[in-house]
């Protein structure tokens, strides 16, 4: 079976919180783009930028567009197709290098199965304590509920009555069944041997 290949396009959407000029100033840098090539980057039409790459590099080149801000689009490889560059583009690295964001390392990739998503997960602000400076604990002795125990019902046992120990039976709850039917068997015939 021979292994699945994928075609990158970049249509100019931007990740939340991420400068325009600073994305099209990492992706100018990386293509060797500027002006007019670069400007067509951004125009809204998806633009395929890399042709029939595995799923690993697929994978790299989306981690380095996300950490730059820029969002990819992969989709399977179209292989009656030529590959859509823009103009003047030379042929962008293997392995993308991440946006200048502070941090110029590589990014680096975890094996399979194995990264997290919490730089994803919105932040969450902490709920303010709540005002317990009115509340006491009381000493280990005190019972919890200080209220009297309620007073057990009264059941009125008076008509009932009980025969000394050992003595009747059960009789009273014998079930009758009726007997069952005895089949016929008249036509049955010992047979000797």
């Amino acid at each position: 079976m021979s292994q699945q290949h994928f075609d990158i396009y970049f249509a100019g959407e931007l990740l939340p919180d991420h400068s325009p000029d600073a994305v099209k100033q990492w992706l100018g840098a990386q293509f060797k783009l500027q002006g007019e090539a670069l400007e067509r980057l951004f125009g809204g039409q998806p633009v395929r930028i890399k042709q029939a790459v595995d799923m690993d590099t697929a994978g790299r080149y989306r981690a380095a567009f996300r950490q730059a801000g820029a969002l990819l689009e992969i989709r399977p490889a179209d292989a009656g197709q030529a590959p859509v560059h823009p103009p003047s583009a030379a042929e962008a690295p293997e392995r993308p290098s991440p946006a200048p964001q502070g941090d110029t390392s590589e990014p680096e990739l975890l094996p399979a199965n194995t990264g997290s998503l919490e730089d994803c997960a919105l932040p969450v602000a902490p709920m303010p304590l709540p005002d317990i400076t009115h509340l006491q604990l009381d000493s280990p002795e005190q019972p919890l509920d200080d209220q009297a125990p309620a007073p057990p019902p009264v059941i009125a046992t008076e008509h009932l009555s009980a025969t000394p120990a050992n003595t009747g039976d059960l009789s009273d709850c014998v079930q009758e069944k009726p007997a069952r039917p005895l089949p016929d068997i008249s036509q049955l015939q010992l047979a000797d041997d």
